[in-house]
């Protein structure tokens, strides 16, 4: 099975909806102290939280109960909602949601978990598969770059718009398209596309560095990749198709 199979599942999905593996996570930072990856990541925290940016949102940890939080665009309107269970009025913070979708939570998470002491940086780039086999085959469809390939087959102007709009950097490698992002500060990550001709269909290829797994799990990688073809097809008014 692809490494990048259950991102693509998952894509869409709100962590609260898997309560099983949201309580797992919060259970496992439960009082976390995050002093370790504070300087190894560069954070910063304060007496209740921990923050971490992931592409252009901030997310931060509670450090008492381990719940995960993203900040909001614009602030909510209602000042509290009522608790079902004891029916009193609970506040929160207006410009905080704990809505954060699956794969984002997974990212965030695992990077905090998996980051090594030393992590490196290899400037070699590969894709996921290759990372963690060198012999990985390229002819089986991916569940999560084959959808992304045939949506965006013969749009190579409107896929570089987006590119563009979500903060990406052009860089010369090859492909009709190829542009260099930045998840999480230490992970970047490169988007390569070649549009369908006579001969092939549209193909994506997607580049970490070889290291990428001193900071998280290699599946984290597919977590990492559905997020930003989120960001892309959002920007394009597409949404993600689960078929393959």
């Amino acid at each position: 099975m692809s490494i990048n199979f259950h991102a693509q599942q998952n894509r869409g999905f709100l962590f609260s909806v898997i309560e099983e593996i949201q309580r797992k996570w919060r259970e496992r930072f439960t009082d976390f102290d995050p002093e370790r990856v504070l300087s190894i990541l560069g954070l910063e925290r304060d007496e209740r939280y921990l923050y971490v940016t992931y592409y252009d949102d901030l997310f931060r940890l509670r450090l008492s109960d381990g719940v995960l939080e993203k900040k909001l665009k614009e602030k909510r309107d209602r000042a509290g909602y009522i608790d079902l269970d004891s029916g009193q009025k609970v506040d929160y913070d207006p410009y905080w949601t704990e809505d954060v979708y699956f794969n984002e939570a997974m990212s965030v998470y695992h990077i905090l978990y998996h980051v090594k002491d030393e992590p490196r940086f290899s400037g070699e780039w590969l894709t996921n598969e290759n990372i963690i086999n060198s012999n990985a085959r390229t002819d089986i469809p991916d569940p999560l770059l084959t959808p992304f390939s045939a949506k965006f087959s013969g749009r190579t102007d409107e896929l570089k718009r987006a590119c563009e709009a979500a903060g990406g950097k052009t860089v010369s490698e090859r492909g009709d398209v190829c542009f260099e992002f930045v998840s999480f500060p230490q992970i970047p990550l490169r988007l390569v596309f070649w549009d369908a001709d006579e001969d092939f269909p549209a193909q994506t290829k997607i580049l970490f560095d070889s290291c990428v797994t001193d900071y998280v799990h290699i599946e984290t990688t597919g977590c990492i990749i559905a997020d930003l073809f989120d960001r892309l097809e959002a920007l394009c008014g597409d949404t993600p198709d689960r078929s393959v």
